[in-house]
């Protein structure tokens, strides 16, 4: 199965990068990737849904190519001035190429539930950019929860439904994600403690422990287990190096 995953994951990659790439963007050195975690969970998802490899293909390629638009405008900020409006200009262009790999697919549905997960992702993302440092760290936690996990919450609700126990599951590998995100991230002020983040894990993994055995099975709940433990680990490691000073 890793091996399939990886296959398809370098597939996805090369389809979603060839869609991604302009000559004047590549002029300019505007660089894009596309997200493995968003892959992963999207390849969970849709395994639980016994959706076919040629699908998954076309419905990940449109998905990586429209989380990295909206993840490039978060690096508008920190480009030199020349390149602003070029990250935003790439940030549309995937966008528009987004439209495109949907449309093939003839989804209307699945169309409607990315779009109106894109303005929930960009509302939580302008209260995070507007309240900076006023939020509190659950607050930026919960609204950074739907900016990297709401296009993942929209595929899951149309392809499994709106309610079952892959709520808990992407809402505890997206928790887990920031979590990695942000503790590793070099720079000397954090929107959590290494306590908090521990905290939140524990927690994830005790709602995850006390659903039904039945949950507890499946693509979702198997890259969960995987997915979870180097991050502990990483988070017990910070945990003992905090104390020691």
């Amino acid at each position: 199965m890793t091996d399939c995953k990886d296959s398809l994951f370098r597939r996805v990659e090369r389809l979603a990068l060839k869609h991604m790439q302009h000559e004047y963007l590549l002029k300019s050195q505007i660089r894009q990737s596309v997200s493995r975690f968003h892959f992963d969970v999207g390849y969970a998802i849709l395994s639980a849904a016994d959706v076919s490899e040629s699908e998954m293909e076309q419905v990940l390629t449109a998905v990586l190519v429209l989380e990295q638009g909206l993840s490039i405008h978060d690096d508008v900020d920190t480009s030199s001035a020349e390149k602003q409006g070029l990250v935003v200009l790439a940030g549309d262009y995937d966008s528009s190429k987004y439209y495109f790999l949907l449309a093939q697919l003839s989804d209307s549905a699945l169309m409607y539930a990315l779009c109106d997960a894109v303005a929930r992702v960009n509302e939580a993302k302008m209260t995070i950019s507007t309240e900076g440092n006023r939020l509190s760290s659950q607050e930026y936690m919960r609204l950074t929860g739907i900016a990297q996990g709401q296009l993942l919450t929209a595929l899951a609700n149309h392809y499994l439904g709106e309610t079952g126990a892959w709520t808990t599951h992407i809402e505890s590998l997206v928790q887990a994600h920031i979590v990695r995100n942000e503790l590793l991230a070099r720079r000397p002020n954090h929107n959590f403690t290494v306590r908090q983040a521990s905290e939140w894990l524990s927690d994830s993994m005790q709602r995850v422990g006390t659903m039904p055995a039945t949950a507890l099975v499946g693509p979702l709940y198997n890259f969960l287990v995987e997915y979870f433990q180097p991050i502990q680990q990483t988070v017990e490691h910070l945990s003992w190096a905090e104390g020691k000073h």
